[in-house]
C-alpha cells in the first residue's frame, strides 16, 4: 500500500520545469520588449566558426559591446590581432598590431542581415525575412530555441538558417549562430550580460587611427585563416 501511494504521489509531481512553449506572438513581443529596454550591452563571447571543408572548428574570445542598434564592436582577445566595429552603414575590421584594416560601406541595410548577428534587431522585424520555429532547447537549459529559415529567395541563396537561444527570464539573447549556403556556421555564445552601462570611450568613439591603409572589402566572414 505504501509503495503504491508513493507510487501515485511521483505521478502527480511535475516532472521538472515543463513549461509549455509561449505562442510565437507572445514571444516576439517579450524578446522586443527585453530589447527596447537595454542602450548598452557588454558580455564576453565566444565564437566558434567552423568551415564545411575543415574538420576543426576555430575558436576565439573577446568582449562584446552593443548599443542600440547603432553599433556592434567585438574586441577579440589575444593571441587574435583584431577588433571588428559594425554599424547599419559600414563593416569594419582593424588589426592594430598589423596596423592595417578593412572597410566596406554598404548603407543603411534594408533587409535582414548579419550586421549584428541577430543582436539588437527586434524579431517582428526578422519575422518579415525569416520563419520562424519556437521550442525548448535541449542543448542550453533555461532557454528557448528561435530557429529561423530564410524566407526571400535573395536571404536563401546566402543563407540556410539564423538561430537564436534566448534565456527564459530575461528575454535576452545567449547564443546566437548563423549558417552560411555553404555550410560554414558562426556561433556567438554571451557570457554574463552587463546592461545599460556606461561604454569605454575607446568603443564609443571608437575610429581608425590616421593614416591606416584600408581595403575596401570584409573578409572576415569569407576568408578566416584560422
Amino acid at each position: 500500500m505504501i509503495r503504491r501511494a508513493l507510487f501515485r504521489l511521483l505521478l502527480a509531481l511535475p516532472l521538472g520545469a515543463q513549461t509549455a512553449p509561449p505562442s510565437l506572438r507572445e514571444a516576439v513581443e517579450r524578446f522586443d520588449a527585453a530589447q527596447a529596454q537595454v542602450q548598452t550591452l557588454q558580455c564576453p563571447f565566444t565564437l566558434t566558426l567552423r568551415r564545411a571543408l575543415l574538420k576543426t572548428p576555430s575558436v576565439t574570445k573577446g568582449t562584446l559591446y552593443l548599443q542600440g542598434s547603432e553599433f556592434a564592436h567585438f574586441a577579440f582577445q589575444p593571441p587574435e590581432d583584431l577588433i571588428l566595429h559594425l554599424t547599419p552603414k559600414a563593416l569594419i575590421s582593424y588589426s592594430p598590431e598589423a596596423k592595417a584594416g578593412e572597410l566596406m560601406k554598404i548603407g543603411l541595410i534594408k533587409n535582414a542581415n548579419r550586421k549584428f548577428l541577430g543582436l539588437g534587431q527586434k524579431l517582428s522585424y526578422l519575422s518579415e525575412y525569416f520563419q520562424i520555429q519556437l521550442g525548448e532547447a535541449k542543448d542550453l537549459p533555461g532557454t528557448w530555441l528561435l530557429a529561423m529559415a530564410p524566407r526571400t529567395l535573395s536571404m536563401r541563396k546566402r543563407m540556410q538558417a539564423l538561430n537564436l537561444w534566448v534565456d527564459k527570464e530575461t528575454w535576452l539573447p545567449r547564443q546566437v549562430q548563423w549558417v552560411e549556403r555553404s555550410g560554414d556556421s558562426w556561433l556567438v555564445e554571451l557570457g554574463p550580460l552587463k546592461t545599460n552601462q556606461a561604454l569605454p570611450a575607446a568603443v564609443t568613439g571608437f575610429k581608425l587611427p590616421e593614416g591606416i591603409p584600408l581595403r575596401n572589402e570584409f573578409s572576415f566572414f569569407a576568408t578566416r585563416k584560422k
